[in-house]
């Protein structure tokens, strides 16, 4: 998970977000939406419109938001709602946040396996079938007597428990080992619980990391070491591949920058 400013522009200095006549859309969606309550039929037609998923493709670099995988192939994407439309888990007796529904800012790009509760499924080294896990309806705050219960109350007060990556630097709360695991910094709770929640910890996902891991090792040993005997324009070269790890639009590249943030922690300080 890496930090994504929802104010990104494109190659040509277009804001990345749907069209006005969208946003027209949507307000009129959110009228219906705070009129009707609970009530509401949300109309995944507007909050998941074809402009919608081209915007958040594009904000996102084509990955997940939460566990930064590229799906190929026929896989598709959920446009998720960061805070619940429907029902709130924790809160058995919440309507859902929806007068969110249709809101630019709650709406993200995520895989299936982050988005949706799915079985950790067996592997030919690990063949145990774990539980199922994923975020769903899931929205935990630190303390619930916050939490907004309709459109009257204010979603800033809410003590929130999940990391939301265009408004919080993940790399404050999350860290990775050689191994391709995710661990939470300091053991805070909102690396925990976003671990938890968006099931990062899938061991589909850790081996996939720990690919992207020695990759990032190996071009960083090797330009310290060509740093240090002098070689200046080999060092450059794997500079340039390690920033092509750490990019936006690499596939787990809040990886590829913790390996370059405690290199010792990978034996290649």
């Amino acid at each position: 998970m890496i930090f994504v400013d929802r104010d990104s522009v494109d190659e040509q200095g277009m804001p990345i977000r749907p069209s006005e006549d969208w946003f027209a859309s949507a307000s009129e969606a959110t009228d219906d939406a705070i009129a009707e309550g609970g009530d509401h039929e949300v109309d995944d037609a507007i909050y998941a419109h074809a402009e919608v998923r081209m915007a958040l493709k594009k904000l996102f670099n084509n990955k997940c938001v939460y566990c930064e995988w590229q799906p190929t192939g026929g896989s598709d994407w959920d446009v998720e709602h960061f805070r619940p439309k429907g029902r709130v888990a924790e809160s058995e007796h919440h309507p859902g946040y929806y007068w969110l529904a249709y809101e630019w800012t709650n709406l993200y790009l995520a895989c299936t396996h982050c988005n949706q509760r799915r079985k950790d499924k067996p592997l030919w080294d690990e063949p145990e079938e774990l539980p199922a896990a994923g975020k769903a309806d899931q929205f935990p705050l630190e303390d619930e007597t916050t939490r907004a219960m309709s459109h009257h109350d204010d979603i800033d007060v809410e003590m929130t428990l999940l990391i939301d990556p265009c408004f919080d630097d993940p790399a404050d709360y999350l860290g990775f080992d050689v191994h391709g695991d995710i661990f939470s910094l300091e053991d805070n709770p909102y690396g925990e619980e976003s671990i938890r929640v968006f099931h990062l910890d899938r061991r589909r996902l850790r081996n996939l990391r720990r690919k992207a891991i020695a990759a990032a090792m190996f071009a960083f040993g090797a330009m310290k070491k060509f740093e240090t005997n002098g070689q200046h324009e080999a060092a450059a070269d794997f500079r340039s591949q390690l920033d092509s790890f750490q990019a936006a639009d690499s596939q787990f590249a809040a990886a590829a920058r913790y390996v370059e943030r405690d290199p010792d922690a990978f034996g290649i300080g």
